[in-house]
Formats: structure tokens, sequence, C-alpha cells
């Protein structure tokens, strides 16, 4: 049987989580001299209530080597494992994660470990699919073709008032612009190559949030077949504007809400909107 393994970054509700049987391995996350663990039990509700409160910009931390290996002894060598990871651009756990596999391999285990490239449910999205897939029988290789399949078509495309957090936590490429907050500049952002990278600069919350529509009309796959995944960490202001705009003029099979959890908020903030679709084809084959 293939058993699916990923980690906290990818923001896969506790009840889907249990649902179907993926590991989520925690995070350590340290806000004023306090460490935190950011397990699948910390909504993310529980730490924007913590973030507002906190006066200091929070950092994150793997987990040990050790506390990866206890995951995978836990299911066993007697089942075909599939870790995704958050970006290792983002964090080193990727190669924590490649490394320990390696050396249970004398052991019998047979572990795949992939870099998603990606960040919150754009990597959870795969990862329930992937489950999903274990659960109906299909082959390791099977499952592995079609989440790599998916990180490598789309991505996702965030509204952020200021870069602040993804500044000083390192997300986000040095060669982004400047944005002035007096002039009402919003920075659209895009999950590329491992990193978020700002690459428009639009006036005003409104034509922003038009903006994160015109990808989705212009780039998505068969809208009446597919759906919009809508995330956010805590700005349900700019979800409802969205939503709206989302309805009016593409009119999807389906929209979805997904909570950008602890981990990714501690690195950019709180008052970030996105959207996640279906590519018509990968992602940076567009002209950004």
């Amino acid at each position: 049987m293939v058993r699916i393994v990923t980690d906290r970054a990818a923001d896969i509700p506790k009840e889907i989580a249990e649902e179907f049987d993926i590991k989520i391995i925690p995070f350590m996350i340290n806000v004023d001299g306090k460490q935190i663990v950011a397990d699948i039990n910390m909504s993310a509700e529980d730490f924007y209530e913590i973030v507002e409160h906190c006066t200091e910009i929070p950092t994150t931390g793997q987990m040990s080597p050790v506390e990866v290996e206890n995951v995978y002894r836990e299911i066993g060598p007697g089942d075909e494992i599939i870790h995704i990871t958050m970006s290792a651009k983002g964090s080193g756990l990727n190669n924590t994660s490649n490394m320990v596999a390696r050396q249970l391999r004398d052991e019998g285990y047979d572990i795949t470990v992939i870099d998603s490239g990606k960040f919150t449910m754009i990597i959870g999205y795969a990862v329930i699919l992937a489950a999903k897939m274990a659960r109906e029988g299909k082959s390791k290789q099977e499952i592995i073709d079609t989440v790599n399949e998916i990180y490598d078509r789309d991505t996702a495309y965030f509204l952020v008032d200021d870069l602040t957090y993804l500044r000083k936590g390192g997300r986000i490429k040095a060669t982004t612009m400047a944005i002035s907050k007096v002039l009402d500049i919003k920075p659209i952002m895009m999950i590329n190559d491992g990193l978020v990278e700002a690459f428009r600069k639009v006036r005003g919350l409104k034509k922003a949030t038009s903006m994160l529509v015109d990808f989705i009309e212009e780039r998505m796959d068969n809208p009446s077949e597919n759906e919009v995944m809508i995330l956010d960490s805590d700005a349900p202001d700019k979800v409802e504007i969205v939503e709206q705009m989302v309805r009016e003029r593409i009119n999807p099979k389906k929209i979805t809400y997904a909570k950008i959890g602890p981990v990714i908020t501690a690195h950019a903030g709180t008052g970030l909107v996105g959207v996640y679709f279906k590519h018509k084809k990968p992602y940076y084959e567009y002209k950004n």
C-alpha cells in the first residue's frame, strides 16, 4: 500500500488528514522567545490570534531528522511512502527527509521524497489527491507522476498589503519591487521556482483583487469543469470581494476556501488573499 506524508506547511485540515490517513510532520515556530509546535491540532485561527499579539515577527524551524525518522517508522517498511514537502527553497525539510530516506533504505524502506516547490494548500491540494489515489489502489509511480504534473503546471497568485514579513523571512526573491504604502500600491505575487515573487504592482485594493480574477479568466482550464480555490490569512473582506468577482466573471464549477496556516503566516503575515486553479498550460509559459 502507498502511504502519504507531508508537513504542516501544506495546511491540510485535521479532519481531512485523518479521513485519508495523511501523516503530517509538525514545524516549530518561535514567537517572542517562545517555541510553539505547529502541528495538526493548531488551527490557522489559533495562530492568527498569536500573530495579532506578538511583538516580533515569528520565525520557523523544521523538525529534527529523528522526528522525521519516527514518522517513517510509524508507517513501517511494509508500505511504500511518498513524502511531499514544502518548497526546498523555503525550508531544509526536503533535504533532511531525503537524508533520512536514504539511511532507511537498507532496512527495506521504500521512500520517495518530492519537493512540491510550493506553499500552503497549493501543496495540500495535490497531497489530498495523492491520498485518494492511494486509497483507490493506484501505483506509487502513477501517484508520483500525477503530483509532479500538478506542481509543474499550476501555481497561486496572491495579494498582500506589504512585504515586511516575506522580506524578513527570506521567502521572497530579493529582486522584488519596493511597495509604497503612501500611494496605496498593492503587490501581486506568485509562487515561482520555489519562492514567492512579486511581479506586478497595482494601485488600490479593488483593482488589485480584479487582477487576481484576470489571471483566472486568462489562464484557467475549462472553468465549468474545475474549481477555484480562494486562500486567505485572516482577510475575510478580501475573500468576499474576490469571491463575488469570480462568480460574476468566471462562474466555475465550484469555489472552495482554504486558510493559510501557521507555518506560512509566520513568514507572510496576515491579510493575504490568493487564488489557485488548474491552468491550461504550465504557469511559467505565460507572460507575467
